[in-house]
């Protein structure tokens, strides 16, 4: 199975000197939820786990947008 996890909350971003601000707070997911949302897609026999409703409608919403404007929105918070 493919997990695409989206943020998660862990020491991964203080490691790395990036602060959490990188992306809106609504966006971050905590990283036990990740795991029950993964283990139960995984006991479902799914090839893709996409955590959380907010995830799932991102993605299925970014079918509708026109690549220029995902290219443009997937840079913003970088440098």
């Amino acid at each position: 199975m493919a997990l695409c996890p989206g943020f998660i909350r862990t020491e991964f971003h203080q490691r790395m000197e990036v602060g959490q601000d990188s992306a809106p707070k609504f966006l971050w997911l905590e990283a036990p939820d990740l795991v029950t949302a993964a283990l139960s897609d995984l006991a479902a026999g799914k090839a893709v786990s996409v955590p959380s409703l907010r995830y799932k409608a991102i993605v299925t919403g970014a079918k509708y947008v026109p690549m220029g404007l995902l290219q443009r929105l997937q840079s913003l918070g970088r440098d």
